[in-house]
């Protein structure tokens, strides 16, 4: 009996000092009084002494507590917040203080805010700049045990965060908001403290430099601390050898090897450690707790490497879009939830468009393994030492709050920066020099690419590069919007292929290259998604849009529209993601966006919703064919063919996962019916990680086919799920248009054109486009970049061409003039001749429940019904009119496209339901 008690008292006595006399925290969250000041009238009135008229619940925001001015703003730039409210709000509480708080040093800790000041009781503490990271305020003098009120004012005014239309407060994204969100607390500690305490791991040594500070309030001259490390792997944690240190002063940098293996964390295995470090000095007893992930993410020439392995990122931009609350989650669970999302579709890396999260993104980000690139709060020119300053002081505390994550890898001063650049280097040479852990970049397409890096440069972010980046082959992406670009650039003006990549770029660019919000593909919303917004975000864009689109008689088409152009939307991203992917050397790319972005004119250019919900226009499984850790790449010249040709497909793999991949590579080729027309396999071959490898060269003979056909090329690694696909069309060759008899084909509409009507013939009309050239938007072949509004705005404004503003095309592939020509509801690689070269004809004026045979989707802004084929039955005649002048295209999918659509007009088929009368088509088709 007595050993048992020994042992319980061993066991009391050790388990007291591991817990040492930890921190004690008085949370704060709850009611508060609150009261607006748009007059400012508070801080001569002395409200920090008097009741406040109102109450509110934090954290939280004036609008998640409808607390503002009614806004009935029905604006499309953006969602519209029900409850607005700039300037100054007030926010106070009694509070009291215990007893166990006296003789302590105490903090008041907002997690995150704007800019703020502080009273305790009648005192002023002090004010706070900081957006990005935690407002931190010494309230030890004046928080004696007993009651107190503390007061916090909050000034969410634009012209206090002169940073540009920035994502931390952009009512385009996060919203302006007023209030506090996040952990907010009061803070006991010792006297003396650790004020700071950050990690830098070095794995090659197997070891950590622990910076530490102390808070020396009872200016001990000798403390000794104690280092406690634990590692968190696959459910099990592991206690290390804990270490004493002995410091003279307040500030040391304290060397801990690792007496065993290190756990390295990266995408692919997230052990975390946790490092506790304590005072020992009967004085003090503080106690500090970091997490951190032994991982080293470096450069190797012009690629990363995460712990002296290649890697590649498949970033995601990030705008801070929460409907739901209109700002950025504070739990770890939500932000674990996104990155699971996009995880899904195989995305690694983050990039926060100009600004950073709280602490939980980065917690489920070291989770998950996300790499993540935090921004400051900064778009525009920097002209002013004043916000250079406050930038500085930003980018310090952002640092010292979130560099010990492992996720937190890269660091950029912001978007597109287009001016004061020496200042931006002081800015970011000043956080380098602070803290080098993170790698460092001059700003996220500064001069929209045109600006050489400079020498502090890590890496570079840019849609193009500085040298031929006003040509295509200086360019970083598929698409860019037609003021930045001839035609918005590659995908619209080059003959569709899959050996586009950017070598060019890469070869010229000696850092990392990261391509810069590729993609941008609009696609027509479903207006179902409306009824998701029961939050402080109301649609009242998409409610707009949704009653233009009613007033075109169309509303009935908003999922159809969604569906096409949303597929031909993803077959667009494929080809950005893989044009990445087959550049040697390349560092990786940022969407824009896995999601949707409701503002700046209302851009729907995400696969997923706002919510990071699917769209159901691509699933994940076909999505990662071209966005994995390993990509099995088909290189070939042309997606269209003829019978008198040879295929031939180099085969490549991208290898970026965390093994070598010894296999053979399977291949196969099947018809729309699933009928094989050819198989094979590569050879066995070891495939190392970290680069981009040839497999070998697929060559087959076409002259089998003696009809237009699609076929699918598959290509994969046996028993796993790494495949890839393509479609191919083949069509005869050298073959010659036969026009029935039946049939007239013209390009002018006159008087013989109406002739033959009234006698009853069938008329194939390519009109001639000057005659209905205002009647008409011009050709064009990807979904519109970004949306509409915005960048017909901006090229006017530069005087440079409009973009068409067209989505792709709807259609039904089993309609008879497709009998010869096959082809899905929506735009594939084998319409661009067709789509390029046309004209589609807007046919609002007609009755609205007629469709055409082919229509082009018009964005969502303006809602034409757009015509590329469509049919009517005119008198005893019949009319079909293309868009496209298919009769002087040499292409052979134009010349295929032109024979079925005569042998439809020849066929039984030919019945046009839609009468029109004859001056009605003279309307029509006349100027």
């Amino acid at each position: 009996m007595k050993n048992l008690y020994l042992l319980l008292v061993a066991i009391l006595f050790i388990s007291c000092s591991e817990k040492k006399t930890p921190r004690t925290l008085m949370d704060l969250q709850g009611q508060w009084q609150f009261a607006t000041d748009s007059s400012n009238l508070g801080v001569n009135e002395k409200w920090f002494l008097k009741t406040l008229n109102d109450s509110i619940n934090l954290p939280g925001t004036t609008d998640t507590n409808q607390k503002g001015f009614i806004n009935n703003d029905s604006t499309t730039l953006h969602l519209s917040r029900p409850y607005k409210y700039e300037g100054i709000a007030w926010y106070r509480k009694k509070i009291v203080v215990p007893e166990h708080f006296k003789n302590k040093h105490i903090e008041l800790v907002l997690e995150r805010s704007k800019f703020s000041k502080v009273w305790i009781d009648s005192t002023l503490i002090g004010s706070s700049k900081l957006l990005q990271s935690p407002q931190q305020f010494n309230v030890s003098k004046v928080l004696t045990p007993g009651e107190h009120f503390i007061t916090i004012q909050v000034d969410n005014s634009l012209k206090l965060t002169p940073y540009g239309n920035v994502h931390i407060y952009s009512d385009d994204t996060q919203t302006n908001w007023n209030g506090i969100i996040g952990k907010m607390y009061l803070e006991a500690s010792p006297k003396t403290f650790i004020s700071n305490l950050q990690v830098h791991p070095n794995i090659n040594k197997k070891k950590i430099d622990v910076s530490i500070e102390i808070g020396n309030a009872l200016n001990l001259s000798d403390l000794n601390i104690q280092f406690d490390i634990k590692k968190s792997h696959d459910g099990k944690t592991t206690q290390l050898t804990p270490k004493t240190f002995n410091i003279k002063d307040n500030k040391a940098i304290l060397e801990y090897v690792f007496k065993d293996s290190i756990s390295l964390w990266s995408e692919f295995e997230q052990p975390l450690y946790e490092l506790t470090a304590t005072i020992l000095n009967p004085e003090s007893n503080d106690v500090k707790t970091v997490s951190f992930g032994m991982r080293n993410f470096s450069v190797n020439g012009t690629q990363f490497t995460i712990n002296n392995t290649k890697t590649f990122l498949r970033g995601k931009h990030e705008a801070a879009v929460f409907p739901l609350t209109g700002y950025t989650p504070t739990s770890v669970e939500d932000w674990e939830r996104i990155y699971k999302i996009a995880k899904q579709y195989s995305i690694n890396h983050y990039r926060f468009h100009t600004y950073c999260p709280p602490e939980a993104a980065f917690i489920a980000a070291d989770k998950t393994g996300m790499y993540l690139q935090v921004e400051l709060p900064f778009w525009g020119g920097l002209e002013s030492d004043t916000i250079a300053n406050n930038l500085k002081e930003e980018g310090i505390a952002m640092l010292k709050a979130y560099a010990n994550h492992p996720s937190f890898v890269m660091f950029s001063p912001g978007n597109e920066i287009w001016g004061g650049h020496d200042k931006v280097e002081n800015v970011m040479l000043a956080l380098k020099n602070y803290d080098s852990r993170p790698l460092y970049a001059m700003g996220s397409n500064n001069n929209i690419g045109y600006l050489e890096p400079r020498a502090y440069s890590q890496f570079f972010v840019g849609a193009r590069i500085p040298t031929n980046g006003h040509s295509t082959k200086g360019h970083t992406r598929l698409t860019h919007a037609f003021a930045d670009a001839e035609q918005g650039g590659i995908l619209n003006t080059s003959t569709p292929s899959t050996q586009v990549n950017f070598d060019y770029a890469v070869n010229n660019m000696p850092l990392p290259l990261v391509s810069h919000e590729i993609g941008q593909y609009q696609i027509y919303p479903n207006y179902d998604e409306i009824d998701k917004y029961t939050g402080v975000l109301k649609p009242r864009n998409l409610q707009v849009f949704q009653k233009r689109l009613e007033k075109s008689g169309m509303e009935h088409l908003d999922s159809s529209f969604q569906k096409a152009s949303g597929a031909w939307s993803a077959i667009c991203y494929k080809a950005e993601m893989e044009a990445a992917l087959r550049t040697k050397g390349m560092a990786g790319f940022q969407l824009l966006d896995l999601q949707d972005f409701p503002g700046q004119g209302t851009a729907l250019v995400g696969v997923l919703d706002a919510f990071m919900e699917s769209k159901n226009v691509i699933t994940t499984e076909s999505w990662k064919q071209s966005c994995n850790d390993i990509t099995l790449l088909a290189e070939f010249s042309k997606y269209c063919w003829t019978n008198t040709e040879s295929f031939q497909a180099q085969i490549k793999i991208a290898n970026y996962s965390d093994t070598i991949v010894d296999t053979v590579i399977d291949w196969i080729i099947k018809d729309e019916n699933g009928n094989t027309f050819k198989q094979g396999s590569f050879d066995k071959q070891s495939f190392i990680n970290g680069e981009l490898l040839d497999v070998g060269t697929l060559t087959l003979k076409l002259d089998g086919i003696d009809t237009a056909k699609k076929l699918t090329l598959n290509v994969t690694i046996p028993n796993t799920s790494y495949s890839n696909s393509y479609p191919i069309w083949v069509y005869p060759s050298n073959q010659k248009i036969v026009i029935p008899k039946t049939v007239l084909v013209t390009n002018t509409f006159n008087s013989t054109t109406l002739s033959s009507l009234k006698n009853g013939k069938n008329v194939l009309l390519f009109p001639d486009f000057d005659s209905i050239e205002t009647k008409s938007v011009a050709g064009h072949f990807p979904p519109d970049f970004w949306n509409y509004g915005m960048f017909k705005s901006i090229s006017e404004s530069v005087k440079k061409p409009i973009s068409p503003g067209t989505l792709g095309i709807l259609t039904n592939p089993k309609h008879p003039i497709f009998n010869n020509f096959p082809t899905d509801y929506h735009t594939n690689w084998q319409w661009f001749s067709i789509l390029k070269e046309s004209r589609p004809l807007i046919l609002d004026e007609l009755n609205k429940a007629f469709l055409p045979t082919v229509q082009v989707i018009d964005n969502l802004e303006r809602n034409h019904k757009l015509g590329l084929i469509f049919e009517f039955n005119v008198g005893k005649g019949n009319l079909l009119v293309c868009m496209s002048p298919l009769n002087t295209i040499k292409t052979p999918e134009a010349v295929q496209l032109y024979q079925s659509i005569l042998n439809y007009m020849s066929s039984d088929n030919f019945h046009p339901k839609q009468a029109l009368k004859y001056s009605d088509l003279e309307t029509l088709f006349n100027n």
